[in-house]
């Protein structure tokens, strides 16, 4: 077996991806909390529902720091159209807590990232806003008339059964493989038109973080049909295909993880990245949590978390583990926090830093630190002994 074919198995790109997206903060589900993970997941499969309920409660019990967890699932519990559910693994990046602009980003840049670095690189993210409960009322409402007017008096071109489908649930046009309904979608109302202007504000801060983030993206009027209902809706395509991933989507589902978890409010953020598990009987859906950080990262303010990715990137790339901290609170406390994890150095990054583009590496044993524009940390990472 030669090295490329050796690389691509099912065991191998959970190895992968649970290495990359630690690098952004995402830690093993299990570890978040242990007791309360036995207690409300156990030692089954994990689904959608419980991984998403378990996170809401470890995010309403820790409100100042949100949860990023990653886990994987042999059995799926919501797959795109067209990925085989018996012959699919899953891989799952999830946000929980409050996070305002950044869940999306960050799981869509950890995904990216466990793509192109796996082989299968990304052409382009598309998106789509449905928005809160009032818009998406709104515009279900203006679908139903438009499917009405459009297939109630011409029935030739539909089934019964198909017509009834789309008279009882007017997402369903969606996910349909009709001819006539893929064409009349192209007609359709749009989501984003009945965008409260909540809904509308986060969708264009998403756009902007994107544009700055130089993620690949369009907005995509047509991608919907999730029975989750997610506010958010987003699908990763591929250059080409790949021998091990199938394919990439998710969402922001703060309405439907806030009725499974029984609270009035919820964020929560899911991509998931879906994998033939080529008859793997015995691969372990268990990622591990990689090695200890070598670094620890601490973000203050918006500005600095969006171009701290950069950092992320670097420090991927050099191949040194680093945690993060996503809280936007007091330095004096996330210090303290920093060197309970026993790491040499503290990298931080505040709005001048941001501004400036540069970091502040610290070090631990006697609190002397350097600041070190970004377009040269690689090489000063190279000269520290780590």
């Amino acid at each position: 077996m030669d090295k490329a074919t050796e690389r691509a198995t099912p065991a191998r790109f959970l190895e992968h991806a649970s290495d990359t997206a630690s690098y952004y903060g995402f830690r093993p589900l299990r570890d978040i909390d242990p007791d309360l993970f036995r207690q409300k997941v156990g030692r089954g499969a994990v689904s959608f529902a419980q991984a998403a309920t378990f996170g809401a409660q470890c995010a309403a019990a820790r409100p100042d720091e949100p949860v990023l967890a990653y886990y994987a699932s042999p059995a799926p519990s919501h797959l795109p159209a067209g990925v085989a559910r018996k012959e699919t693994g899953e891989f799952c990046l999830q946000v929980a807590g409050s996070l305002p602009g950044l869940a999306e980003i960050l799981v869509l840049k950890a995904a990216t990232a466990i793509l192109n670095e796996w082989g299968a690189p990304v052409e382009r993210i598309r998106v789509n806003a449905f928005g809160d409960r009032d818009s998406r009322e709104r515009f279900t409402r203006e679908l139903g008339n438009f499917i009405r007017r459009r297939f109630g008096a011409d029935t030739d071109c539909l089934s019964g059964e198909e017509q009834a489908r789309l008279f009882a649930d007017p997402f369903s046009m969606y996910t349909s493989s009709s001819d006539a309904v893929r064409g009349a979608l192209a007609e359709a109302p749009r989501p984003v038109h009945f965008l409260s202007e909540r809904s509308r504000a986060h969708f264009k801060e998403l756009l902007e973080y994107l544009d700055q983030t130089e993620l690949p993206y369009e907005i995509d009027d047509t991608l919907g049909g999730d029975e989750r209902e997610p506010r958010i809706a987003f699908r990763i395509d591929m250059g080409g295909e790949d021998s091990v991933v199938l394919s990439s989507a998710g969402g922001r589902y703060d309405d439907f993880v806030a009725r499974l978890a029984g609270k009035r409010e919820n964020y929560t953020v899911h991509g998931s990245i879906f994998f033939r598990k080529k008859s793997a009987q015995h691969l372990s859906f268990a990622p591990s949590a990689g090695e200890p950080p070598k670094m620890y990262f601490i973000q203050l303010g918006l500005r600095a978390k969006l171009r701290g990715l950069t950092v992320v990137d670097i420090l991927r790339r050099r191949h040194i583990p680093v945690a993060q901290s996503f809280d936007a609170g007091h330095l004096s406390e996330q210090l303290l926090l920093a060197q309970k994890t026993g790491v040499p150095y503290i990298l931080i990054m505040g709005q001048r830093e941001a501004l400036d583009g540069t970091v502040i590496v610290r070090r631990v044993r006697n609190s002397s630190q350097d600041i070190v524009p970004l377009d040269t940390l690689s090489k000063y990472l190279s000269g520290l002994r780590i």
